[in-house]
């Protein structure tokens, strides 16, 4: 065995993901590790897969391949996690030096795993469906709430791969997030393919938020990602009257068509998704990000052209847009493509967004304090996760809210202006 492991994790997809790689260095902790940034030196490489593409599912056959030639020169186990090892068909891997599958209920288990492998030095295959416990995690206060999805969009394999939507107990979940908020200020994030149609017995995503609400070093509630057909009505009071809840919400919109939304199977259309922006946007100042696919199935120009259409009306903080990926177990799968003009479109898009782009410029934003650089700048982080530099020689600040004026943007954070005390009256 070796005397300490060198560890190499690489991870693709969603938060969920990045989440699930953090589990798996807390449990891997049992040995002695070192965390590496470069696979080459490495004696335990972990790849944490995503599929919800088909670009990230070209990307792991090359990582793989990569370190599968690298067996030959160096004694190294590699493990293969996440999405793909539940939807791909176990004979491609075979052609690929694989020591230890498992998909991320089983993220528990690696230490045995390692162990097993050390002594029998034969491939392990290790699939778990049910799901029998909860995790604590200590790491960037993600908590996962859900797994799943009940939703059965036309395009998208996560019900195949997940299930249907599974809810831990309000109970464990506060008890946890209670267990793990050490610190005297702190913001968290609560994670789920859908997380606000949580629902545990009579308990729903509202009275989750409120009641996490009342722990008092937590100054702030992130969640992502939301689905605008999940939210109750509840939730626009809760919304309105817990200040500590994020302004900015990630609603993925898809497309900007009624005709492709109906083929995807989104279950809402336009007016739906502009009349649930427009009441948020109502009770306060909030910030959206949105996703959208473009070139699915039968979208002709006038379609495309409407998604461009809300994308201006809207005003998205971010847009993620990506080309559609013909995954195979969809609905979608045996739509007729006819999109041959997919990069033209990409092009377009990208573009458009360019000179639409959302400005925060000389615009006072919310912003928690989470610390300080060097003497009298401090740094904060927006609603919408992005940071903020500003001067101030108040140190009592750090843990708090303040307004700050933004007056110049970065590549990566923004420069502002301190403006006064926030306030939650």
């Amino acid at each position: 065995m070796f005397n300490y492991i060198k560890i190499f994790i690489k991870t693709l997809g969603c938060n969920i993901n990045n989440l699930e790689s953090e589990k798996i260095y807390n449990f891997i902790k049992y040995f002695k590790i070192k965390i590496k940034k470069n696979f080459l030196n490495c004696n335990l490489l972990i790849l944490n897969s995503c599929v919800i593409r088909k670009n990230p599912e070209i990307k792991i056959f090359k990582e793989l391949k990569k370190w599968s030639f690298l067996k030959k020169y160096k004694k190294n186990i590699i493990f293969l996690t996440g999405c793909l090892v539940e939807f791909e068909d176990f004979e491609k891997f075979k052609l690929i030096k694989i020591d230890i599958i498992f998909n991320s209920v089983c993220n528990i288990y690696i230490n045995k795993l390692i162990i097993f492998f050390l002594k029998n030095k034969k491939k392990i295959f290790f699939l778990k469906k049910k799901i029998n416990y909860f995790i604590k995690n200590k790491i960037n206060n993600y908590f996962l709430i859900m797994k799943g999805c009940n939703h059965n969009c036309s395009y998208c394999v996560i019900p195949q791969i997940k299930g249907k939507e599974y809810y831990f107990s309000n109970k464990y979940i506060i008890y946890n997030v209670i267990k793990n908020i050490k610190k005297k200020f702190c913001e968290i994030t609560l994670l789920g393919q859908n997380v606000n149609s949580y629902k545990y017995k009579n308990y729903d995503f509202s009275s989750l938020i409120f009641n996490i609400s009342k722990i008092k070093n937590i100054k702030r509630i992130n969640f992502l990602s939301s689905n605008i057909k999940d939210f109750k009505k509840n939730f626009f009071f809760i919304y309105k009257n817990i200040k500590k809840i994020s302004n900015h919400f990630h609603l993925p919109i898809q497309s900007g068509s009624d005709k492709i939304l109906k083929k995807m199977n989104r279950k809402y259309n336009l007016i739906d998704y502009l009349l649930f922006i427009k009441n948020i946007k109502n009770i306060k100042k909030t910030t959206i990000s949105s996703d959208v696919i473009i070139s699915f199935p039968e979208e002709n120009y006038i379609d495309f052209d409407n998604s461009l259409k809300i994308v201006k009306k809207v005003n998205f903080l971010d847009v993620f847009f990506f080309s559609y990926s013909k995954r195979i177990n969809t609905i979608s799968y045996n739509f007729k493509n006819n999109n041959k003009i997919k990069k033209f479109k990409l092009i377009l898009f990208q573009n458009f967004i360019l000179k639409n782009k959302f400005s925060f410029l000389n615009k006072k934003e919310r912003v928690l304090v989470i610390g300080y650089i060097k003497n009298n700048i401090f740094i904060g982080k927006m609603d919408n996760f992005k940071l903020v530099f500003f001067e101030f020689y108040d140190y009592s600040i750090i843990g708090g809210f303040v307004i700050v004026k933004i007056i110049s943007s970065k590549k990566n954070f923004f420069l502002g202006i301190y403006e006064n005390i926030y306030s939650y009256l």
